[in-house]
């Protein structure tokens, strides 16, 4: 009878080991599962997919914003190009007739700035050809950098008229009154600057005076 309890007690006791070790087994091993959990989702919050870059704005002016992938470091982006949509072209204001000739000697009192510049205008109205508006000698020159400044001398009268400074040059025709200040590369860019921007003037051959043309608002 002794022996039948002392053997009972003793499975009883084994059972009972059995199932402590079990608990903490189970237990280790649930706790291991939901740490590991954490830290995948701690992770992912950090780096998210690790193919998928978080995107946001890197780059903003005054013309443009450029959106990509902010891990990009800012310094690394030298500058921005845009294209150049011209809203109208050089044919939309063509001139009726083109003459080459000088009909009167240059006239540097017809300006307040022509004396300042007269080895310049005399350099350009010496030239046998007209270049700007049918009949007109259109003259520039650096002022620094960056900087141009310019004059206009109508090859009919010898006068010499006001015209825009620029920045980045000029683009102009023979047989046109229109006038592109700061004008795009050859293929259509300018870079994003403020003194970068195209800007397109018509020339008013009743008032003589250069007028900006804005895009017509849609």
């Amino acid at each position: 009878m002794i022996n039948f309890r002392i053997n009972h007690m003793k499975k009883t006791a084994t059972i009972l080991i059995l199932s402590i070790l079990q608990f903490f087994c189970n237990y280790s091993q649930r706790n291991t599962t939901e740490n590991t959990k954490i830290e995948t989702e701690d992770s992912l919050k950090k780096n998210l997919t690790p193919n998928r870059p978080i995107i946001g704005l890197i780059y903003e002016s005054e013309n443009i914003r450029i959106y990509g992938d902010t891990t990009i470091q800012k310094d690394k982006i030298g500058y921005s190009s845009l294209k150049f949509e011209p809203y109208i072209s050089f044919d939309d204001y063509k001139v009726s007739r083109i003459d080459h000739k000088r009909h009167a000697e240059l006239n540097l009192n017809s300006n307040k700035f022509a004396r300042n510049f007269r080895t310049r205008l005399r350099e350009g109205y010496s030239a046998d050809t007209a270049n700007f508006a049918g009949h007109y000698t259109f003259v520039y020159w650096g002022c620094g950098s960056p900087c141009q400044s310019s004059l206009l001398i109508d090859r009919q009268t010898g006068k010499v008229y006001d015209s825009p400074c620029a920045s980045l040059g000029y683009d102009f025709r023979v047989d046109s009154r229109m006038l592109i200040v700061n004008p795009p590369d050859t293929n259509g860019f300018y870079d994003d600057c403020f003194y970068c921007k195209p800007i397109i003037y018509i020339f008013d051959e009743k008032t003589k005076t250069f007028n900006e043309r804005q895009p017509k608002i849609k």
